[in-house]
C-alpha cells in the first residue's frame, strides 16, 4: 500500500511539473528575444506562481500520506533542499517567494504543530526561524538582484540609445536586426526603409548655433517616433540622418507614413527634411537595401530638398 502511495505521488508531482518547465522554457525563449515588453512580465510572473505552486504542493503533500515515521524523516530535509533552491529560482521575484515559501513550509510546520509529540513540536518552532531567516536571505537576495538587472538594462540602454534623440544608435539597430530579418524571411514579410537626412543642417547650426540645432535633432526625431508604428524601429543613423524600418510593409504604406513625417516635421520644426525609401528583395542584404535608400535621398537632395524620392530597384 505504501508503495503504491509512493508511486502515484511521485508520478502526480512530475505531472504538475511539466507546466511549470513548459512556461519555463518559453519564458526564457522570449527573453533571449527580447520579445517580452515590461507591461507583460506581471504576466508571466503570474503564470509561473500558477504553475509553481501546485507542483510544490504536491511535493509537500508527502508529509500527510500515511507513512510510517522513520520514513518521513527524509522528507523535511528534501522540503528545506527544495525551499533553499527556491531562494535561487525565484529570488527576482517577491510573490514568488512568498507563494514558493508558504506551501513548502505551512504544511512542514502544520505536520510538526499537529503532532502529540513533544520533540514534533519543538522541530516545528525550530522550522519557523527557518523560515524567517530563508525569507529575510531571500528578500536580501531579491533587492541585490532587481539593483543589479536595473544597473544592466541602463549600461544595455546607454550603450544601444543615442545620448541626445533617445533614439536607437546603429549598435542598437544591428542588434534589432537579428529579429526583423529572420522574421520577415520566416513569415514572407516584406520590410522596408525610410533614410531622412536634415537639409542644410551645417547651414543651421552655423545660423542658430549648435544649442538649437540639438533641439531640432530632438525635435525631428520626436516627429519621426510619432508617425511611426509600435514595431517600427526609428534609428539615430549618423549626425543629421535617422533611419526607420518598417517590418511588414509595402511601398504605398511606406509612402503614406513618411508624408505623415514630412507633414509633422513641417508642422512642428523649423527645419525641412530628405528622405530615401527603398523596399526590401530577398536578393539583396541590409547593406545593398540602405545604398539604394542613399542614392534615393541623393535624388531627392538633387531634386530641391523638403520632399522624398522611392529607390529605382
Amino acid at each position: 500500500m505504501e508503495a503504491k502511495l509512493v508511486v502515484f505521488w511521485i508520478t502526480l508531482t512530475l505531472l504538475l511539473y511539466i507546466p511549470r518547465l513548459f512556461i519555463t522554457r518559453q519564458f526564457n525563449k522570449k527573453i533571449y528575444y527580447k520579445s517580452i515588453p515590461p507591461s507583460n512580465i506581471l504576466k508571466w510572473e503570474t503564470y509561473w506562481i500558477l504553475t509553481t505552486v501546485p507542483a510544490l504542493a504536491s511535493f509537500s503533500s508527502l508529509l500527510y500520506y500515511p507513512l510510517d515515521n522513520s520514513q518521513l524523516h527524509i522528507v523535511p530535509i528534501c522540503l528545506i533542499l527544495l525551499s533553499s533552491g527556491s531562494i535561487l529560482a525565484y529570488a527576482s521575484s517577491i510573490k514568488s517567494i512568498v507563494a514558493s515559501f508558504c506551501v513548502i513550509y505551512i504544511p512542514l510546520i502544520i505536520h510538526y504543530f499537529s503532532s502529540e509529540n513533544k520533540d514534533a513540536i519543538i522541530l516545528g518552532i525550530f522550522y519557523i526561524f527557518v523560515v524567517i531567516m530563508f525569507i529575510t536571505y531571500a528578500l536580501s537576495l531579491n533587492r541585490t538582484l532587481i539593483e543589479n538587472i536595473k544597473l544592466k538594462l541602463d549600461h544595455e540602454n546607454h550603450s544601444l540609445q543615442d545620448p541626445l534623440t533617445r533614439l536607437w544608435n546603429r549598435r542598437g539597430l544591428y542588434l534589432h536586426l537579428n529579429k526583423i530579418i529572420p522574421r520577415a524571411i520566416r513569415n514572407k514579410e516584406t520590410f522596408g526603409i525610410i533614410l531622412l537626412d536634415v537639409d542644410l543642417f551645417k547651414k543651421y547650426n552655423d545660423t542658430h548655433g549648435h544649442n538649437a540645432g540639438d533641439d531640432a535633432l530632438i525635435n525631428v526625431a520626436a516627429c519621426i517616433e510619432k508617425e511611426g508604428r509600435d514595431e517600427d524601429l526609428i534609428i539615430r543613423y549618423g549626425g543629421e540622418e535617422f533611419l526607420a524600418v518598417i517590418p511588414d510593409t509595402t511601398i504605398n504604406d511606406l509612402i503614406n507614413i513618411t508624408e505623415r513625417i514630412f507633414k509633422s516635421i513641417r508642422s512642428n520644426t523649423n527645419v525641412t527634411v530628405s528622405a530615401g525609401l527603398a523596399l526590401h528583395s530577398p536578393d539583396i542584404n541590409f547593406n545593398q537595401l540602405v545604398k539604394l535608400a542613399d542614392d534615393a535621398l541623393y535624388e531627392a537632395k538633387h531634386a530641391g530638398r523638403d520632399q522624398f524620392k522611392v529607390a529605382s530597384k
